[in-house]
């Protein structure tokens, strides 16, 4: 969406539950977020309140019951009855923008469709800095990330068997998916989403 008042732009709340709905989809995973405490602040100014809420989500793999918890929380301030609401909202859509580096500012808008509009396939270049960018000093991913990513590829060879040499440079570089950070197997599931979405979308065409 856009600020018009402020002249920024933003990614709205149905941008965020679409991406994440059709990643989770995209992998087999099911996602699920519940409040595990909250406080309520009134009179934080001389006519709004604030609620500060804690979350609990999970990402949950249904096919051998494992799951990744994550702790967060969220702030919300009104006039009325929206503290509440606000809060759960910019809670999970703090989640996502920090765990999947989501830059706000960065996000191409449209004053017609907030959908996001599809990306073509990856070139050869950005596929070399995604393998390049395979290896950093996070932690390794966990085996839920690994199965997820080898979903992800699968659903890509399926989709275009020319990718089987792309596919074959991430195995290797990751040692057969054993040597691979969180943070770039989350990237790397993501991007083969877009890649996926692209093919689906000639497919409908």
């Amino acid at each position: 969406g856009i600020n018009r008042h402020q002249s920024y732009k933003y990614v709205t709340e149905k941008q965020y539950k679409h991406n994440f709905k059709k990643a989770l989809k995209q992998v087999g995973l099911i996602w699920k977020m519940e409040t595990i405490g909250y406080e309520f602040v009134p009179a934080i100014s001389d006519k709004m309140h604030m609620v500060i809420c804690n979350f609990r989500g999970q990402i949950i793999d249904p096919e051998t019951g494992e799951r990744e918890e994550y702790l967060f929380n969220g702030s919300g301030a009104d006039n009325g009855d929206k503290a509440l609401y606000k809060a759960v909202t910019g809670g999970h859509k703090f989640f996502l923008a920090s765990n999947f580096n989501v830059a706000e500012d960065m996000e191409p808008e449209s004053d017609k469709d907030d959908m996001p509009k599809a990306t073509p396939p990856a070139t050869e270049e950005k596929r070399e800095e995604i393998k390049k960018g395979l290896i950093d000093k996070d932690g390794k991913a966990t085996k839920m990330q690994i199965n997820s990513l080898k979903k992800a590829l699968k659903l890509l060879r399926e989709a275009d068997p020319e990718q089987e040499e792309f596919i074959a440079a991430i195995a290797e570089k990751t040692e057969n998916f054993t040597n691979i950070t969180k943070k770039a197997c989350e990237a790397l599931i993501l991007k083969i989403g877009e890649m996926i979405e692209v093919y689906d979308e000639k497919e409908a065409s």
